[in-house]
């Protein structure tokens, strides 16, 4: 017997039992793997500091925090690099969410990509037009239909854009996935060159290479929380709560408590079953 398809009337109606949405409130509803978004808003094809990687397209919706969190961090890397060359967006979610051909997750506005920053090889900055994959070393090679040129990752620009993501007391950051190549390179340079200890501390936990999925080696893959009032409304955080997401976190420089057992356990599976089968650069 064929199944009836899904309507957003007929979801609305399922969260029913839910407390009442404010007119214009977006909502992350369920998991980002396994859920759906009501009035998410469109990351615009351009703003300060960033472009969009495929502009145009539909996958560009989230909730708001996650849309101004990535415009506060791309202006903040390009007041930090005058000249630099536009941080290229990648997919965010669907208008109102769900399965997307490219993922296993983004699929309720709380997911983007964010392609690294890189270089030449003789360290001038420069925008890649394709997904540029870098080993442990920071090289890489844009492919063969983009020219072919080689790359070396930008490790000032993509750790300021870490750290000030970490920093953001509204984003929320909840995984920074990127390969444990990438990882180790950006935590060399801030234990060199971050003044704030806390940041590193938060970095070495939320960078995260995922087991079983594309190792993450051509872009960042950003996840936020939920928060309590997206929580209150549906949304369902699938991995760490941190101890950081407070008023004060960035306040006070220190080094948080934390409970070891359940953060080993999400960091040995942090990663929705489906993002294993996502094809590579759109995880």
């Amino acid at each position: 017997m064929a199944r009836a398809p899904i309507t957003t009337g007929l979801l609305l109606l399922v969260l029913g039992c839910a407390p009442a949405v404010a007119p214009g409130t977006s909502v992350s509803v369920g998991k980002s793997n396994d859920g759906w978004l009501l009035r998410g808003v469109p990351m615009p094809d351009r703003g300060i500091g960033y472009v969009r990687a495929r502009p145009g397209e539909e996958t560009r919706y989230g909730i708001p925090r996650l849309v101004q969190v990535i415009e506060r961090a791309a202006a903040s890397v390009d007041a930090a690099f005058p000249g630099t060359p536009p941080l290229r967006v990648g997919d965010l979610s669907y208008p109102r969410g769900g399965r997307h051909p490219r993922h296993g997750s983004h699929r309720s506005g709380r997911d983007v990509d964010l392609i690294y920053y890189a270089t030449t090889p003789t360290g001038r900055p420069v925008q890649g037009r394709g997904w540029v994959a870098y080993d442990r070393f920071g090289m890489g090679r844009e492919p063969d239909e983009h020219g072919g040129a080689h790359m070396a990752l930008d490790v000032a620009r993509n750790w300021h854009l870490v750290r000030t993501l970490l920093a953001d007391e509204d984003a929320q950051v909840q995984w920074i996935f990127c390969s444990a190549g990438v990882k180790a390179r950006l935590l060399e340079h801030a234990i060199a060159n971050e003044p704030s200890r806390a940041i590193v501390f938060r970095a070495a936990w939320v960078l995260h290479q995922p087991r079983r999925a594309h190792p993450h080696d051509d872009h960042f893959h950003i996840r936020i929380g939920c928060g309590a009032e997206q929580r209150a409304l549906g949304c369902q955080d699938r991995g760490p709560i941190w101890p950081w997401w407070t008023d004060e976190a960035i306040k006070n420089e220190t080094n948080e408590a934390l409970d070891d057992a359940a953060l080993v356990h999400a960091l040995l599976d942090p990663v929705d079953p489906a993002v294993a089968s996502a094809p590579a650069g759109g995880s």
